[in-house]
Formats: structure tokens, sequence, C-alpha cells
């Protein structure tokens, strides 16, 4: 009863379309908000300013378009989990141009990521993957790390292969023909 007179004093002098409506958008920024901070947390390992994504959903229902306002500023200012490039990275003077979501070029990656020899790794040849997995692609000269996409295969067997933004898939692609190789 007491929800029925609080529902009526806020909404009072309001048609019920217009309420219905205003709600409707406070429902859909809720889930903008939520979206955001999930998809923030997905590539940078935390939520904005570290509060929980259902926090962010809420903020959004109450404040509408200043909460997503208030979430863009908050990802602007939030600092990645994941640490900062390599300074040779930044100064290597590689154009990072034509490059899905900002990383650095083929050479720049496989600088990070030295080759094993074969007599380095007990005669396997150039093989790093083997011994600790595939490194996750560069990530780009702002820090952020890098998001799903094609990049250039860790394992030198094919041009590309596609990077999920958790880890290395089995798709690879050679001069835009798609394929399948297990890593």
């Amino acid at each position: 009863m007491t929800a029925a007179l609080l529902g009526a004093a806020l909404f009072a002098g309001y048609s019920r379309s217009e309420v219905v409506v205003s709600l409707l958008f406070a429902f859909v920024f809720a889930a903008l908000g939520y979206r955001m901070s999930y998809r923030h947390r997905q590539a940078r390992g935390v939520t904005p300013w570290r509060l929980p994504s259902g926090l962010w959903a809420l903020i959004c229902f109450f404040l509408q378009p200043f909460g997503i306002i208030v979430e863009i500023l908050a990802q602007a200012t939030t600092k990645s989990r994941y640490s900062a490039p390599t300074s040779g990275a930044q100064t290597s003077g590689i154009s990072t141009t034509g490059n899905r979501a900002g990383t650095v070029a083929y050479a720049a990656l496989r600088a990070r990521q030295p080759a094993l020899t074969g007599a380095d790794s007990g005669g396997s040849g150039d093989v790093l993957a083997e011994q600790q997995g595939p490194a996750a692609p560069a990530s780009d000269v702002d820090g952020k790390p890098a998001m799903f996409g094609w990049y250039p295969d860790v394992t030198c067997r094919h041009a590309e292969r596609y990077w999920d933004g958790r880890g290395w898939t089995e798709l690879v692609r050679d001069g835009g023909v798609s394929g399948s190789d297990p890593l």
C-alpha cells in the first residue's frame, strides 16, 4: 500500500503514457550502462572506477543520460589492470595506422616476443608457443589491451590468427582465405 502511495506521489501530474515512456528510457539507459561497464571490464580487466556493473546500471537508471556521461568519464580515468607497453614499442617508429584496435605492427610484436632457436629450445625450432603459450597481441600505444580481431599469427604458420579478446582461436587467414589451424 505504501509503495502505491509513493508511486502516486512521485508521478502525480504525469499521464500514464509519460510514466511508461520515462520508465522505458530508464531501463534502456540502465542496460546501456551495464553493458558499457561489462565491456570495459572485458577490455581492461576492471570496471570504470572499479564499481560493479550492477551499480553502473542503477546509476544510469536514475540519472539516465547524465549517468552515461559519468560512466564515460569514469572509463577515461580508470587505469587498466594490464601493464602499459614497453617504451621500445612507442619509440620504434613503426606506424600503427591500418591495424585493428591501433595495435603496433608485426615487427614490434615479434621484437617483444623473441623467438627461440633450435639450440635454445632443445632443437624443436622456432616455437616459443610450445613452452609458455602464445602471447597476447601487443597493446596499443595508450596501453589498452588489444581487442578482438585478426592479428599476425604468433606461430608464424599463417598470415593472421583471430584473437577473441581473451585468447588465440584456431581461426587463421592467409591472403583473405580463412581456415582452421589449432595451436
